[in-house]
């Protein structure tokens, strides 16, 4: 009798697995959606979600119904709902650690790596950053360690602005701020570039049915492609800013700068300031959008619907290196030498790969109720970025093998089928049974 308990105790202990034969999905089946843990009300933690339990809530949803004129009885303001800053910055993110999506030469490291090797650091002055490691001369075509990160919290619409003190730039280096959908695969959620670049520009991804309106006066930025499909290829839609100082060396010399993101039932507008041009309601932490005139970048609500096109986000910081934009256009600058994986073998060459941050904030408008989920990993969210077709990576493909085979892909209300269609049976489930079946046909 003690045999067959200890067989029984066992099979607890160690569960079975199930899985679809000939199915290889890019992220754990068994993927949840944690409920979201409210910050420290502590006001010397920076990263903090502002509540007031005393009032009606409403979801997004329901803001979405009003009409301009019952936004404004209701007095309608931008209020913080989350910021991320300081010593407690790294708080609210996660660590990408699986293969660079874009084919970049890095190695996407996790959170206790990055600070033991000074990827992930926080200035004197208590300043957070992110960096490349440019310190060890490695050989042509070896990846070199870097950092993406994705927040624990999701997003869908908003007010997003973040304050940049120190932006990367230079021949082969790819950095990037970004939103990217959690609950589907790419491009299903859609994928917002606020500020990318080798070059200055900002890119959506979705599927097919967005385009960008090009009616005269929306934006002032350079438009680019207007189809903002990913599904056949990834360049999506393009709006690069207009302005000479946004990215790279001259964004630095102005002293870094603010890019924002307005995400709301008219669609998505962007705009971005150098120092000396931030607006007052921006640095006293009021920001009121309908003041800061045209946009550098607009997608109208008329021809992309904002919630059906782009569904709850994560944002993403990462700084990548060559790649399928960054390294496909290498050759395209008279002044970057060589090939992009001879350059960036040199550490010299990669003085310029550090982000520092002054901070990035959420901001909601009153009486908006936060997204009631937690991301819980992120080895799905694969994106693109810059022009990086859907099968660049065998992660997507190994997506698009998996949706032929009929897998269910897991989201935050419907399990998928580990090997049972419709039907979740979790693993310890399956080695209780196991065992009781045993003891019970011996």
């Amino acid at each position: 009798m003690y045999m067959y308990i200890i067989l029984l105790l066992s099979l607890l202990i160690y569960p079975i697995s199930l899985a679809r034969p000939g199915v290889r999905l890019p992220y754990n089946p068994d993927r949840r959606l944690l409920p979201l843990q409210p910050h420290s009300s502590d006001s010397n933690r920076s990263v903090k979600r502002e509540e007031d339990l005393s009032r009606r809530m409403y979801s997004q949803e329901e803001l979405r119904s009003w009409s301009s004129g019952e936004r404004e009885k209701r007095q309608m303001r931008w209020e913080q709902q989350i910021a991320y800053e300081g010593k407690t910055f790294f708080d609210g993110w996660e660590s990408f650690t699986q293969p660079d999506p874009t084919l970049g030469l890095v190695t996407y490291v996790d959170n206790s790596t990055a600070f033991k090797k000074g990827l992930a650091f926080w200035t004197g002055d208590g300043k957070p950053g992110i960096q490349v490691d440019h310190f060890s001369t490695t050989p042509v075509n070896t990846p070199r360690d870097s950092v993406r990160i994705t927040t624990k919290s999701m997003f869908a619409g908003g007010l997003f602005i973040i304050d940049m003190a120190l932006m990367p730039w230079g021949c082969g280096v790819w950095p990037a701020f970004w939103t990217l959908g959690y609950q589907a695969e790419w491009p299903t959620a859609g994928e917002i570039d606020i500020v990318e670049g080798i070059q200055a520009m900002t890119n959506n991804h979705t599927l097919p049915g967005c385009e960008i309106n090009q009616a005269p006066g929306m934006y002032t930025g350079q438009l680019g492609n207007t189809n903002c499909d990913s599904t056949t290829g990834g360049s999506g839609c393009t709006i690069g800013s207009d302005s000479q100082s946004s990215f790279g060396m001259p964004f630095n010399e102005a002293g870094g700068g603010v890019f924002a993101m307005l995400w709301n039932d008219n669609g998505v507008r962007m705009w971005d300031w150098n120092r000396a041009q931030i607006p007052s309601d921006i640095k006293s932490n009021s920001p009121t959008p309908d003041q800061w005139g045209t946009p550098r970048a607009a997608w109208d609500a008329s021809t992309c619907d904002p919630y059906k096109f782009f569904q709850a986000q994560v944002l993403v910081l990462n700084i990548d290196l060559c790649g399928v934009w960054a390294g496909a256009l290498y050759e395209t600058f008279d002044y970057c030498p060589g090939t992009c994986a001879e350059y960036i073998s040199d550490p010299k060459n990669l003085n310029n790969t550090v982000m520092l941050l002054n901070y990035i904030k959420v901001f909601q408008q009153t009486g908006t109720s936060p997204i009631p989920e937690q991301a819980h990993d992120n080895s799905n969210l694969t994106g693109a970025g810059g022009d990086a077709p859907l099968n660049a990576s065998e992660v997507n493909a190994s997506v698009r093998q998996s949706q032929s085979s009929s897998a269910v892909i897991p989201n935050s209300s419907e399990g998928s089928s580990s090997g049972l269609r419709g039907i979740r049976i979790p693993s310890w489930w399956s080695g209780l049974i196991l065992g009781v079946i045993m003891i019970l046909t011996i």
